[in-house]
């Protein structure tokens, strides 16, 4: 058995209230649609055009469709589980266009009833760990809402509505209902009646309870780590692996930034040159872009050394003949400079490119 819904003993907190938020993605929505029976509204034909625009235009899957029909007593609630266009028939059967015999409306207790039996919906889902949902409630009536308490003369159909009495309890209740749900209104009035669309979103009571040797055990807390421990891990997978490729990409643009000593020996002479991404070293004579050169006895450029990210690059320029190994990395093409070889030396380690029976060794420390 569900015990009754009744009014928290806690506000929630904006954090509480996201997770609710995120929750109810998953869970679709209440729809309520509470109609005047009495014969003062008369739904015309523009209102029978409005609610079936929003019976067929604004309803998704996995939306709850609560009919409620109301005049001077409130009549048990139609439910229809929105599964697809299919579903619209059968609830537009079920809506009642015609009005009723009864001649009076209580508004007020209309409105404490609907406003209870929402609230009561989303309490059931917390307690049975199901997603709770955002509601809407449109009402079709000429009787104003939002009553405040004490003002049922407003009213001429029901000024001595229960739920409209100064201090009574019912009264109380429903203005504490009123003031603590979240709701957003809307109007139009397509005859002699008004069409009120009131949103609320995804909410629910707070009860904490102090608890034997400290602290205190609270609902919503424990409802939100159910509903969303499955999402918190995974944006937390994300996190890491987002955090982990964004330290990767920082720690090699970091290592591009930091210049490499690159010592090339020629015989008996060793150079030391820094060299930074996109820095070039020519081997006999300056080239295009070098800011150092490696003396040699030619009276050209024959190559170069370029950095790029952190790989070391050797290219040639024409009519260069180096060797690697023994393999000759000649290259003529038009004149112009090319990479042939990638070299990549492991920290203090070298190779040695050879120019006419010259050895040229290089290493790089990082």
């Amino acid at each position: 058995m569900t015990s009754p819904v009744v009014l928290g003993n806690r506000p929630l907190s904006p954090l509480q209230q996201k997770g609710l938020d995120w929750v109810q993605l998953w869970g679709g929505r209440d729809v309520a649609l509470a109609i005047d029976l009495t014969e003062s509204v008369g739904l015309n034909d523009s209102g029978r055009l409005h609610l079936r625009h929003i019976v067929e235009q604004t309803l998704n899957k996995g939306d709850t469709i609560h009919i409620i029909p109301f005049a001077t007593t409130v009549r048990s609630p139609i439910t229809i589980e929105y599964q697809g266009e299919q579903d619209i028939p059968k609830i537009l059967e079920v809506i009642p266009m015609d009005a009723g015999p009864e001649r009076g409306t209580d508004i007020q207790c209309a409105e404490l009833y609907v406003y209870r039996y929402l609230a009561q919906l989303n309490q059931r889902r917390l307690q049975q760990q199901q997603p709770i949902k955002a509601q809407s409630v449109i009402w079709l009536t000429d009787a104003p809402l939002n009553i405040p308490q004490g003002e049922s003369q407003r009213w001429t159909e029901a000024p001595n509505s229960p739920c409209g009495i100064h201090n009574s309890s019912r009264a109380d209740e429903r203005s504490q209902w009123l003031g603590t749900l979240p709701m957003t209104q809307r109007s139009i009035q397509p005859g002699q009646f008004q069409l009120t669309v009131v949103d609320i979103p995804p909410t629910v009571q707070e009860f904490c309870t102090p608890k034997p040797g400290g602290g205190e055990v609270c609902l919503v807390n424990s409802y939100l780590w159910g509903q969303l421990w499955w999402q918190l891990l995974l944006v937390s997978l994300l996190g890491m692996v987002v955090g982990g490729g964004g330290l990767f990409f920082f720690i090699r643009w970091l290592r591009q930034q930091l210049p490499w000593t690159v010592t090339v020996a020629v015989g008996d002479q060793e150079y030391r040159f820094p060299l930074k991404h996109a820095g070039k070293i020519g081997l006999g004579e300056l080239v295009s872009g070098s800011l150092y050169f490696v003396s040699l006895p030619c009276s050209e450029a024959v190559g170069f050394l370029l950095r790029q990210h952190n790989t070391l690059r050797i290219g040639t320029v024409h009519p260069a003949k180096l060797t690697y190994r023994g393999q000759q990395i000649y290259t003529n093409v038009n004149g112009q400079e090319i990479d042939t070889n990638v070299f990549i030396p492991r920290n203090n380690e070298f190779v040695i490119v050879t120019y006419n029976d010259i050895d040229i060794q290089i290493t790089i420390t990082m």
